[in-house]
């Protein structure tokens, strides 16, 4: 055996105490991990729930000494607790566990003009409490940061009047959501500040979109889904782009709604005081100069009491449906403006699938063809996929429900084990 010269008792000593230290990282690494794996089983349970221990261990792949140590914990924080057992198979009963059912709760609230839709879950996604509720008139004349004072100022003496008839204590809430309509004239971070400073719980506002689009991925012909357009219209048309969890654009620009797209600089006037928007040739004066004119290239006469309803396209749909030519001609027409604009989306998107919720219903299935043809027509020829619609089947009463699940799932995920 060859013998090193070089060789140092001392030096080997230290090189082995050395070996033995910890990487300086390491600790932190494992806490990490830990950490992970506690949120993991915390989300399975949720998910799961009645759950088994030996189905967490398949779920989760971790081992069952690993899997049960982080129960154990997450019993004693209160997090999950044993809520059942599994049918006798001739041995010991499988404990099943589930979500801790102590007190704690999210409340939503969605501004519906005058009205405000109103809904309390547990953290367990179990609906207990829902009505709807008259909201005041607003004062003419006023601007953003006074109406959005007065709806604050409105929307704390309700929320303590629903805790006081559902017997719930402010310090249940775990957060507070407050969902609107995309052209609601609110400041959405002044609202959430003032209402936090009232009720001392947190508070987030959402648009109505965004909660929407949540409980659409809930269900299971779009959960699937890697990446799709996804298109509300409640008074307006919004747009949002969904590319994975955490990854929904808020629009094409800041502060720029699908619906205001520019379709003739010269066109039908809008709401917005603008000329030629999408939203007017899908449910405005664009929508029904269509209607008034195919009428009168028809010879025939068109419903002009249609100018009041405040859902005109729905109204005029419904025409269609009653036979009346000209509305048809009219709904074609939009539909041609709304495959121009979400054409143009996904040339630049590069996304060719799109969810379409509150536009039509599954009767409409017709239009719905219509649609995806005509945004293929304006679409490039070597365009590499066809186009796609899918039917949403959410609606703006399902808001302040899907408010309280994205609070809910928020909730989980801001939980820290570290």
């Amino acid at each position: 055996m060859a013998i090193n010269k070089d060789y140092d008792l001392e030096t080997h000593m230290e090189y082995c105490l050395q070996k033995q230290k910890p990487v300086p990282g390491t600790k932190r690494n494992n806490k990490l991990v830990r950490s992970q794996n506690i949120k993991r089983i915390l989300l399975l349970v949720k998910n799961l729930e009645p759950v088994s221990m030996e189905t967490l261990v398949q779920e989760s792949s971790l081992t069952y000494p690993t899997v049960l140590g982080i129960i154990k914990y997450l019993e004693k924080e209160s997090h999950v607790e044993n809520i059942a057992y599994a049918p006798t198979t001739g041995g010991r009963q499988a404990v099943l566990y589930g979500i801790c059912g102590i007190v704690r709760y999210v409340l939503a609230l969605h501004l519906n003009g005058d009205e405000v839709d109103i809904t309390i879950t547990n953290i367990r996604d179990g609906k207990i409490f829902h009505a709807t509720e008259a909201m005041p008139a607003q004062a003419v004349g006023q601007d953003q940061t006074e109406r959005t004072q007065s709806i604050a100022k409105r929307l704390v003496p309700l929320v303590e009047e629903v805790l006081r008839k559902t017997r719930l204590e402010l310090s249940s809430l775990v957060r507070i959501c407050v969902t609107y309509p995309e052209c609601t004239r609110v400041d959405p971070q002044q609202l959430s500040d003032v209402l936090e400073a009232s009720l001392q719980v947190p508070v987030s506002t959402v648009s109505d979109r965004r909660v929407l689009n949540f409980l659409e991925r809930r269900s299971y012909h779009i959960s699937s889904l890697q990446q799709y357009i996804f298109i509300l219209f409640e008074r307006e048309l919004s747009l949002s782009m969904y590319r994975g969890p955490g990854e929904t654009s808020e629009g094409l620009l800041p502060k720029t709604y699908f619906g205001h797209m520019t379709m003739d600089v010269a066109g039908a006037s809008c709401t917005c005081g603008k000329q030629g928007c999408l939203q007017s040739y899908v449910s405005g004066e664009g929508l029904l100069q269509s209607y008034s004119e195919a009428a009168q290239l028809q010879g025939s006469t068109w419903n002009s009491a249609l100018e009041h309803e405040p859902d005109l396209f729905h109204a005029v749909l419904a025409e269609s449906y009653k036979g009346d030519k000209a509305a048809r001609v009219a709904i074609d027409q939009a539909i041609h403006m709304m495959a121009v604009a979400l054409a143009n989306v996904i040339k630049i998107e590069g996304i060719s699938t799109i969810v379409l919720s509150g536009v039509f219903t599954s009767t409409d299935v017709q239009y719905k063809r219509f649609l995806e043809m005509y945004v293929a027509e304006y679409l490039p020829e070597d365009y590499p996929s066809a186009p796609v619609i899918i039917l949403g089947t959410s609606s703006p009463s399902d808001c302040s429900y899907a408010a309280c699940l994205m609070m809910n799932a928020q909730f989980f995920e801001s939980l820290s084990f570290s």
